[in-house]
């Protein structure tokens, strides 16, 4: 036996001796490792689902203030009622008096037409049209006919032609009386708690140390991802407010008329079915008279009720892991926890008011997002499937706190608060 034989004998011996002077398995599945595998992976990404015990839970609250309405002018200058609108007037309203006075031919081809205006000092204003008929035979322009339109209502500045009330009841005299509902919270509140509720994760464990000759110490750290769902309906209490305005009426209304404009058969105009002498009794654009809400009495609110969204957990922590076997493992990790919750809060409530044709409904919503801190601990069995690759099945919980949305008036109470899981999925060494 010569140098060159003796020197990987040697190096062989070095390795297996020891080995078989070691009693544990961890040490054994240590040294009978494949020889081309000599480096231990220290780091474990591990991918997959937990199913929480339950999600979040919801305290609806201070539920049925309806309010749909504002008061005063709204952007356009319009004025909106449960009962009825005054709208902004304007010359250019109607398309028909805006045309000029001045009288303008229409063109050679038959059929062609323009319009003009008559002003005649008394606050109303009459239509023509010039209609330019068929050609002559010797293909000369035909004749131009001159028909009244109709006979309308002039444009006057702070007066409103186009008004509209519910019934006649709103009519007192010479004022209209215009009506705005919203309701009053008797601190109505329903609750509504989440059931299972699944979600995904990653982790990141790096082993440090060793504790002994069969614990290994180390961190984790992961993100994990769970929706909100949170929704309830029902009927609350609440007390109703009404709140009128009243505007002074300008002339004499037509028989059975609550609005405008109003048009009755023009007896100028050859068409018998053309309606064009306006009747209108306009209103001052103005109220008279501004109301406070008064209440009239408690009122049953139907409502629905929902928080919808997602929140994203980040944990990081201490780990431990021992090896029970040569392809299961024990590990587990507990540690702080931090949570970005977004979620969308929407309201949709109605009330009937008898005297109203259908329900005022109220539908709102707002958006939200929050930071909460926690505390999170798991405790998990992995397989090794191979010696890079496994799978994992494990418990998990987590705790957190709450955060408040609200909706005009409406509140939401969210609690994320203690869930207990079940997490599992696939892992991989490296």
């Amino acid at each position: 036996m010569n140098l060159r034989s003796v020197l990987p004998v040697a190096l062989l011996a070095s390795f297996v001796l020891p080995a078989a002077a070691q009693s544990t398995d961890e040490e054994q599945v240590q040294y009978t490792l494949p020889t081309d595998e000599w480096y231990v992976p220290k780091s474990t990404l591990t991918f997959g689902v937990r199913v929480l015990s339950k999600g979040a839970s919801v305290k609806f609250g201070n539920l049925g203030a309806v309010n749909p309405y504002v008061n005063g002018p709204l952007e356009n200058g319009d004025r909106a009622y449960a009962d009825g609108f005054v709208k902004k007037d304007s010359l250019e309203s109607r398309s028909l008096e805006a045309h000029t006075t001045t009288i303008t031919q229409p063109g050679n081809t038959e059929g062609s037409f323009t319009y003009y205006t008559i002003n005649d000092g008394s606050g109303r204003y009459q239509v023509h049209k010039l209609t330019r008929g068929p050609a002559a035979s010797n293909g000369d322009p035909g004749v131009v006919t001159d028909t009244p339109e109709g006979d309308g209502l002039s444009y006057v500045d702070g007066h409103s032609r186009e008004w509209q009330a519910v019934g006649i009841d709103q009519i007192e005299g010479n004022r209209v009386r215009m009506s705005n509902y919203s309701t009053t919270s008797l601190g109505g509140s329903f609750e509504e708690d989440e059931g299972i509720n699944p979600g995904l994760e990653m982790a990141l464990a790096r082993t440090i140390g060793t504790i002994g000759r069969r614990i290994n110490w180390g961190f984790t750290a992961g993100i994990a991802m769970n929706t909100m769902n949170a929704k309830a309906g029902g009927t609350v209490q609440a007390t109703l407010m009404k709140r009128s305005d009243y505007y002074t009426i300008v002339g004499t209304l037509p028989t059975g008329s609550f609005g405008g404009p109003t048009f009755a058969y023009y007896p100028s105009n050859p068409n018998p079915s053309n309606t064009n002498l306006e009747t209108t009794a306009p209103v001052v654009y103005d109220p008279v008279e501004e109301g406070a809400p008064v209440a009239v009495g408690n009122v049953d609110v139907q409502g629905n009720w929902q928080v919808k969204g997602a929140y994203f957990m980040i944990r990081v922590g201490p780990s431990l892991r021992t090896q029970l076997t040569e392809r299961i493992g024990l590990s587990a990790s507990a540690g702080v926890a931090g949570a970005y919750a977004g979620s969308r809060y929407t309201v949709v409530e109605q009330i009937e008011i008898p005297e109203l044709d259908g329900p005022i409904i109220d539908q709102r919503w707002d958006a939200d997002s929050k930071v909460l801190a926690g505390f999170y601990a798991d405790v998990n069995l992995d397989w090794a499937a191979t010696e890079r690759t496994g799978l994992f099945a494990g418990v998990s919980m987590q705790q957190f706190g709450t955060y408040e949305m609200s909706v005009a008036g409406r509140t939401a109470t969210i609690d994320l608060g203690n869930a207990i899981g079940l997490r599992g999925g696939i892992s991989v060494r490296f």
